[in-house]
């Protein structure tokens, strides 16, 4: 085995991303969603020996998500042009869809990449206020002084780091040929759209890349600053880094953990920050979901898109604000009794007034209602066409909100419940009798109960006192870790797991494994450990853990990696 070296991987650059640069326009072609799939499973089965935090493995080139794509592209240009809706989906890995190992550059996305540079480069040169937004200096004469101060501010900020002089001298070259090759605009303009196209497909753009390789004496690999503010960027905006930020990365002001601190909290107070929590969040919830309900028009006639885009909506603002505004903990995330309420959503949570489309921060019964577990978005898409699932909403509580590992049922599962009828009176009744054989008892002995925590709400979200006339039983026990947890309803369960310790790691691992763009290790076990203890002490403020994220040595380093000779 044999250290990889920047040349090595700039040659797997190269490789990676050379159908992007080369070739003829691309047809279109088909897109498909892949399922995000069960969540993280739970941390791995090591102990964490103290002191012995290290970063874990992680690849020196990590493509852009297309949300990080769009959000870049956006912030370069100024306009946020959506170039990555004919992209094929991001593949979820392990629930998440910025896994680095599994961002690859496949044929067609490569394709994809270089219509939508040829696109963007398009528009921008047509379009003054973008000119005026990424243009330094009015040409004059042949217009090459100019030419090459835009090369080097754009380069900056495509490349996330400054240009080298051979990268400057080839993109000035690029320039020059650029006249003649289009149809329309002035010889600058065509120059211009000529080097955007080019920056655009590099591969110093579409990934992040990491080539710092001098050994620290603990034999782990610091970042130089630009790595750092990319990181820094990418996971608390979803974005490239602005102007102080680079500056920060040129000054050295990176080079401490302090230092990154200080640039962490001026990011979480920028507007930006909410592009970041709405991509996590949406991940963890499975706020996709949201986007193709269907309900049954003889029970739910008022459901329609508008009613489950009002519930995406309503899902984001409400994180927005207990994060960002609030600044709140992990405990208010899951029992806050608030809601953003609009004319479309104001029957589901039974509030009077005078609503409009506008969504308008509204106190709920907190009787009824606490936080993200009871909202309609929830509730709905974890719901069947005409009844509630009481089987889907305790997956969902296993899996992503303790971190259970759950199996996959069987591919040959029988799926239909039995009828109402006889001492089968509610919902509840027909999953107690369909999963009582004891093949099934062991998962559903978990999977039940807090499912059945939910049953007071019906398919879209709705309070309801009984089931068809018949009395609702919401109580249950469930094991977490060691502690076995009795409810009597959705807010009691969600007021108990908004307290325990596993649900609070679970949502940092779920951050940790997101933030870190990877799956855990076993080095992760000790930083994880770190991290627990230090957010117990703030009440698990959800700004403090972003916060510590970027302050751990996994995040200011990186393992040796290790290639094969």
């Amino acid at each position: 085995m044999k250290r990889s070296t920047p040349r090595m991987l700039l040659a797997a650059l190269a490789l990676s991303s050379a159908a992007a640069c080369s070739g003829d326009r691309a047809s279109d072609g088909s897109s498909g969603v892949d399922d995000p799939g069960p969540g993280p499973g739970p941390d791995p089965g090591v102990q964490c020996v103290p002191g012995a935090t290290a970063p874990g493995p992680m690849p020196r080139l990590t493509r852009l998500t297309h949300a990080q794509y769009d959000n870049t592209i956006r912030d370069l240009f100024g306009k946020d042009m959506k170039a990555s809706a004919s992209f094929l989906a991001d593949p979820a890995f392990e629930g998440f869809t910025n896994n680095a190992r599994a961002l690859t550059v496949s044929d067609r996305l490569a394709r994809d990449y270089r219509r939508a540079a040829e696109a963007i480069a398009e528009g921008a040169v047509a379009d003054q206020a973008v000119l005026d937004t990424i243009l330094p200096c009015a040409p004059e004469g042949d217009g090459a002084a100019c030419a090459r101060r835009f090369i080097q501010q754009l380069g900056k900020r495509v490349y996330r780091r400054p240009l080298s002089a051979a990268q400057e001298e080839a993109y000035v070259a690029a320039f020059a040929r650029g006249n003649g090759l289009f149809e329309a605009g002035t010889p600058f303009e065509q120059g211009v759209r000529h080097v955007i196209e080019a920056m655009l497909q590099s591969p110093h753009f579409l990934y992040r890349v990491e080539l710092s390789e001098e050994l620290d004496g603990e034999q782990i690999i610091p970042l130089d600053g630009y790595e750092i503010a990319t990181r820094l960027s990418y996971l608390l905006w979803n974005s490239l880094p602005d102007d102080a930020l680079f500056e920060a990365a040129e000054g050295g002001a990176l080079a401490t953990p302090e230092g990154i601190e200080v640039e962490a909290r001026r990011m979480l107070a920028d507007p930006r920050a909410a592009s970041a929590l709405d991509d996590f969040h949406d991940q963890w919830l499975h706020v996709s979901r949201y986007d193709d309900l269907t309900k049954d028009p003889a029970l739910y006639p008022d459901f329609d898109a508008g009613v489950s885009s009002a519930m995406k909506a309503e899902t984001r603002q409400f994180i927005r604000h207990v994060i960002l505004e609030m600044e709140a903990d992990y405990e208010a995330l899951m029992t806050a009794p608030i809601g953003f309420v609009n004319d479309r959503l104001a029957p589901i949570y039974g509030v009077e007034g005078s609503f409009t489309s506008e969504l308008v921060e509204t106190p709920l019964d907190p009787g009824e209602r606490a936080g993200l577990l009871t909202q309609a978005g929830f509730l709905s898409s974890h719901a069947f066409f005409n009844k509630t699932s009481p089987i889907h909403r305790g997956v969902f509580i296993q899996r992503q909100i303790l971190c259970a590992d759950l199996p996959d049922p069987p591919a040959n599962i029988d799926t239909e419940l039995p009828p109402i009828q006889g001492e089968i009176r509610t919902t509840r009744d027909q999953v107690e009798v369909h999963t009582s054989p004891a093949a099934c008892s062991t998962c559903h002995g978990q999977i039940n109960p807090p499912g059945f925590a939910f049953e007071h709400f019906d398919a879209v979200g709705r309070y309801r006192a009984d089931e068809g006339g018949e009395p609702i039983d919401a109580s249950g026990t469930i094991t977490v870790g060691t502690t076995e947890i009795h409810f009597d309803g959705a807010v009691d369960l969600a007021t108990q797991l908004a307290k325990s310790p596993v649900a609070e790691r679970c949502y940092l691992t779920n951050w940790y494994r997101y933030g870190n763009a990877r799956q855990l290790s076993p080095e992760d076990a000790c930083t994880i450990e770190e991290l627990d203890a230090k957010l117990v002490q703030s009440g698990y403020n959800i700004k403090e853990l972003l916060v510590a994220l970027t302050q751990t040595k996994t995040f200011r380093n990186r393992a040796v990696e290790e290639v094969e000779p």
